[in-house]
């Protein structure tokens, strides 16, 4: 399960970049003006259509299907609203990254 919500938030942050780079044009928020509310929706479309998938193709998790892909949705709006709330802190702390494990991803 731990896994599966990585990877939900993983393809949700994946995902919400390349559907609002191609069709984006609704800002989210103020916090962020690069976030879409385009991208926002198709990257947790798509993550939960990703799981869906995983979890069928593993006969294993079949019963628990519904669960995981409802989990991958709520991690991916919980992912995304923490996501806003640490560039908000960021702005109000007037810093760029909030890390530099991984130089231009905003921190890690």
């Amino acid at each position: 399960m731990i896994l599966m919500i990585i990877i939900s938030i993983w393809i949700n942050d994946t995902m919400a970049y390349i559907v609002g780079s191609l069709i984006g044009k609704t800002p989210l928020s103020k916090i962020s003006p690069k976030k879409t509310w385009e991208g926002t929706i198709g990257g947790i479309i798509l993550s939960v259509v990703v799981v869906g998938l995983i979890t069928f193709m593993d006969l294993t998790l079949d019963q628990l299907q519904f669960y995981i892909m409802l989990l991958a949705a709520i991690a991916c709006v919980a992912g995304t609203f923490g996501d806003l709330l640490e560039s908000k802190l960021k702005r109000m702390a007037g810093v760029k990254d909030s890390g530099n494990i991984m130089p231009g991803h905003g921190g890690f």
